[in-house]
């Protein structure tokens, strides 16, 4: 009978250490094998051997299969995150904060990697719904709870008005992907490239502002 190893806390283990290696490794794995055969018929037998892992070593990074998913979620996820929060950026000006986290989410989500992981959650989500609802929570909705955390923060200090600021991120973050995103993941048009972000992500901004700017904001 297997035991499963009691799952590790990676963020105790130093970046480039053999442990770091063997866990980057089993996640393109485990990204390989989920897009060729999908979550649910994909093994961890599958990732082991594309890995050269252990399945030990692999139980104690992710404790199984959906430890790995969770694992390639948060990875994209932390990219767009890393080293933002709304307690550092309430005091910049929220045009400089909004365009910077457009620029982020958009080349995370339109990125070969991400559009996979979201190709698999559709396609898995009406048989393993929870899978789907930890998605949510921690890509899309962790970048809605972001940014309501942020504007709640610039309506306080004068910067912004809006009624719903839950609802204003909705709005922004379907400025920015929307369109796009869907053409990406469907396969009518590639990935952008950085110029073009830049681009969409400043308009965006642009056009959030005409309604949600406060008339008097503070310098």
């Amino acid at each position: 009978m297997k035991t499963a190893a009691v799952k590790v806390d990676f963020s105790q283990v130093p970046a480039g250490s053999r442990l770091a290696a063997r866990r980057a490794a089993f996640l393109s794995a485990a990204r390989t094998v989920f897009q060729e055969k999908g979550f649910a018929e994909a093994t961890l037998d599958d990732v082991i051997a594309l890995s050269g892992g252990s399945r030990q070593t692999l139980y104690l990074l992710f404790g199984g299969k959906k430890g790995l998913l969770e694992a390639l979620i948060t990875e994209t996820a932390e990219t767009i995150f890393r080293g933002l929060t709304p307690e550092k950026l309430a005091p910049q000006p929220p045009e400089q904060v909004l365009t910077e986290f457009g620029v982020r989410y958009l080349e995370i989500v339109t990125s070969p990697a991400a559009l996979s992981i979201n190709r698999l959650i559709i396609a898995e989500a009406a048989r393993l719904p929870d899978i789907a609802e930890r998605y949510w929570q921690l890509g899309p909705g962790r970048s809605r709870d972001f940014l309501t955390d942020f504007f709640d923060r610039q309506i306080e200090r004068g910067r912004l008005q809006m009624p719903d600021s839950r609802r204003a991120a909705d709005h922004f973050l379907e400025m920015l992907s929307g369109t796009l995103r869907f053409q990406c993941l469907i396969g009518v048009r590639t990935s952008p490239d950085k110029s073009e972000i830049e681009e969409i992500a400043a308009a965006a901004v642009a056009q959030f502002f005409v309604g949600c700017a406060a008339a008097t904001a503070p310098g």
